[in-house]
């Protein structure tokens, strides 16, 4: 148990203090300490590092806002499917879009 704590706990210091070098020592400590399941989550930390490096240099950054427009197409074409002809439906997706994006903007 106290070893979880120290591993939330130093990831949590790395993410707080956007600290690339912390991230890069994070991983070297946790690659090889002897818990299957903070090696793998290290070992995943390192193969996609760059993105991790991105992610915690530019917190500001989101693609939450294109996600929402995602979902709501799909909830568009499920709730259309075997109903409408693609036409009707890539309108109703069009339109939908159109009012996210005011709302957003």
């Amino acid at each position: 148990m106290g070893q979880s704590i120290t591993f939330l706990r130093d990831l949590y210091m790395v993410i707080d203090n956007a600290s690339v070098p912390g991230l890069i020592a994070f991983i070297n400590n946790y690659k090889a300490c002897g818990v299957d399941l903070f090696e793998t989550y290290a070992k995943g930390l390192d193969e996609d590092s760059n993105a991790v490096k991105n992610a915690i240099l530019n917190r500001n950054i989101s693609n939450g806002p294109i996600e929402g427009i995602n979902n709501k197409i799909k909830l568009i074409r499920r709730t259309r499917y075997g109903r409408a002809k693609i036409e009707l439906t890539n309108a109703l997706a069009v339109l939908s879009s159109v009012k996210s994006a005011s709302a957003v903007s």
